[in-house]
């Protein structure tokens, strides 16, 4: 085998291949389209739940009026000097639970009808002019997907200060305080969408004569073919450096793994079948410690097509080949995401040659790409 080359000859070559948005691949460090349907992480996680300012204590025979969007008038008693345990305040609105149902968390203060941690329309309040987080809807729901805290201004009520409405707080109907939505974001889930970039996504065929392929290796980033020494396809000997590097971005921590599969058309022209034969299926996983963040991920390694692996590597060659970019993970709170999110096309094998740069199915050509999930 010979080092990369772009001609072609009746000695071994080698060649990458780009990705691309509709074409079929190119030999030589492939790369693939930058019009890869990406964009930014679906959805958004709000901020971490914050209890604000707290009513002050418990003043015997104290009513407020609910106002706005909390409802209509509701008269509130707190009640002064007792101590409610935790399960008064959660019995009929919970926490979100971990996946490990873990401990249940400590009292909020105030009382079961006043929370401290909620700052309800028409409860204590301790200063006339502050203001501080609302959430008239259920604990399980706040702060999570689509929904939010609204603000609350503290009051004069009368004789007393009180909380006023809630104003600004989303993703909740006014009236029954239920998620808008079923799914994702739009059901109050910690999870809605998340992000997966990858610098390198070329490949490296060696081939001798008309294309006849020897196997197919991890390009060297940002995506050269290894020298031809380097690689073994009788024993397995991969490039010695990773494939790529790669960042995770996701609205709610948790631990999520992430694979990219090549595949080879059965024909060429055709569409992605379940058929298609997988040259190679590469991936990471790892947890995701920080929401709206972008973390680097382990990096996915170097890999050898087998001889096994050598006629699919041919077809990938001769047909046309793909990607699908797939997910498994679970959030923190047990939101569960497994699917197949992002198809990457390749270019065309003359893509490969400086000289086809500007044809149309090479214009977009490139080496590394991503997908939201």
């Amino acid at each position: 085998m010979s080092v990369l080359t772009k001609t072609r000859t009746r000695r071994a070559v080698a060649r990458t291949m780009a990705l691309a948005a509709s074409a079929p691949l190119w030999l030589v460090a492939l790369g693939h389209c930058s019009a890869d349907g990406g964009g930014a992480a679906a959805g958004g996680g709000a901020a971490a739940t914050g209890s604000g300012a707290t009513g002050g204590g418990g003043q015997a025979g104290a009513a407020g009026a609910a106002a706005g969007s909390q409802g209509g008038g509701i008269g509130l008693d707190v009640q002064a000097g007792k101590d409610y345990t935790a399960e008064e305040y959660f019995v009929d609105d919970p926490p979100p639970l971990s996946c490990d149902g873990g401990a249940q968390p400590p009292a909020p203060g105030g009382t079961p009808e006043c929370p401290a941690d909620k700052n309800l329309a028409g409860c204590p309040c301790p200063t006339l002019g502050v203001t501080a987080p609302c959430w008239p809807g259920y604990r399980r729901n706040r702060n999570r997907g689509d929904c939010a805290d609204g603000v609350t201004t503290c009051s004069a009520d009368g004789e007393r200060l009180a909380w006023g409405a809630c104003q600004g707080f989303t993703g909740v109907d006014p009236n029954t305080y239920e998620p808008l939505g079923s799914t994702g974001g739009a059901a109050c889930q910690c999870f809605s969408g998340g992000y997966w970039q990858i610098s390198n996504l070329s490949p490296c065929f060696f081939t001798s004569g008309a294309n006849v392929v020897a196997g197919a290796v991890s390009t060297i980033p940002p995506g050269s073919c290894p020298a031809a020494g380097s690689v073994d396809f009788n024993t397995g000997l991969k490039p010695s450096q990773p494939w790529s590097a790669n960042t995770v971005t996701a609205d709610c921590t948790g631990f999520f793994e992430l694979c990219f599969t090549l595949k080879a058309l059965s024909s060429p022209g055709a569409t992605p079948s379940a058929g298609d034969c997988t040259m190679q299926r590469v991936c990471t996983s790892a947890y995701y410690g920080t929401a709206n963040v972008a973390q680097p991920f382990p990096d996915l390694q170097s890999w050898i097509t087998s001889p096994a692996q050598t006629q699919c590597a041919q077809r990938f060659v001769d047909n046309g080949g793909y990607a699908e970019m797939s997910v498994d993970g679970t959030s923190d709170e047990c939101d569960r995401v497994q699917k197949v999110f992002q198809t990457v096309n390749y270019c065309p094998l003359e893509c490969a040659d400086p000289a086809n740069a500007q044809l149309p199915e090479c214009v977009n050509c490139t080496n590394g790409g991503g997908g939201p999930f």
